[in-house]
């Protein structure tokens, strides 16, 4: 039984971690049961948390609780702290247990249909006896899981902090158009930012973008936009490309691993210039510049984009694969 008195009595770590399971659970009732205290004591916690916020956090309703916009806004900030306090915590644990051969991947989601596959495909022929994690994360996901020991390998795009990263650059891309291969502009051999006035886009949630829509507002004047479809996942707006909801502007290298859908890629103007990398935690026990793993992610990443390069106004065709 769990009880609030004397030093314990003012909200802290326990508190957020109760307010984060009521969330995940939707009642008191169900957080108390999940962590295996009193409904009380998860009642009393939840005044000391909405007491240190300055306001209550949920609304009553008879199918539970129901969340105000800030108690989402604290619950998606706390989260993450406990994903990573967790990922700590099992890091410290692995290394008191048996000594397995394993190898985290962190990489954007776009990559697992093709690229990554391609990558753990070659490490095995390298070592059998490695044991494959793959996590399909955002750039910013994938450099806290590199730097918390939760991902041993990630590829990402500069810029990344060398106090607390080492890496390849393993390609340079440019903006490209990604369209259906009926539409108007499909065969231009460069698209403008004029072109894509009036036309709807699919788009990156801003905070995920290197200043997309900045791009769109580049030179004389603004251009009447017309966002169709936001997204927070890198690389997957050519599914929506595909049955004709708009236009994405994306980056060569991201682009080629589109070859499952029914898209056109065309050279965007003005381009945006990215550098990929395969990079690391400075001062990791496993991976190093000289490393046969790190060699082995540049060859199969070099050789896709030999193989996979058609030039930058290509088709890409599902029965290609």
């Amino acid at each position: 039984m769990e009880e609030i008195s004397g030093r314990n009595s003012k909200a802290g770590f326990r508190s957020a971690q109760i307010f984060r399971e009521i969330m995940r659970t939707g009642s008191t009732r169900r957080a108390a049961r999940e962590l295996g205290i009193t409904q009380s004591a998860v009642s009393q916690h939840l005044k000391l948390f909405e007491e240190a916020v300055g306001e209550k956090l949920f609304a009553r309703d008879p199918r539970g609780l129901v969340p105000t916009t800030r108690a989402i806004e604290i619950y998606n900030r706390i989260d993450r702290y406990f994903e990573t306090l967790g990922h700590i915590e099992r890091e410290i644990t692995d290394s008191f247990s048996a000594k397995r051969n394993l190898l985290t991947i962190a990489a954007p989601h776009i990559f697992s249909l093709r690229l990554i596959p391609k990558i753990i495909l070659a490490l095995n022929s390298l070592d059998s006896t490695l044991e494959f994690h793959y996590r399909a994360q955002r750039y910013d996901e994938i450099a806290q899981s590199v730097v918390t020991g939760a991902a041993d390998i990630g590829i990402s795009r500069l810029p990344l902090d060398e106090r607390f990263f080492e890496w390849k650059i393993v390609a340079e891309s440019k903006s490209v158009c990604v369209l259906q291969p009926d539409h108007r502009l499909a065969e231009k051999d460069i698209i403008t930012v004029d072109d894509l006035s009036g036309e709807p886009l699919i788009v990156l949630e801003r905070e995920y973008t290197s200043n997309k829509l900045g791009l769109l507002t580049y030179g004389r004047r603004e251009l009447p936009l017309l966002p169709k479809v936001h997204s927070d996942t890198i690389g997957l707006d050519a599914s929506f490309v595909a049955y004709g909801l708009g236009i994405a502007i994306d980056n060569e290298f991201v682009a080629q691993q589109y070859q499952m859908f029914d898209v056109k890629v065309v050279p965007f103007e003005p381009s945006a210039r990215y550098n990929y990398v395969v990079f690391w935690r400075r001062g990791s026990d496993n991976i190093s510049q000289t490393s046969p793993i790190v060699d082995t992610f540049v060859e199969v990443i070099h050789r896709e984009q030999s193989f996979g390069r058609e030039g930058p106004k290509a088709a890409f065709h599902p029965h290609s694969i």
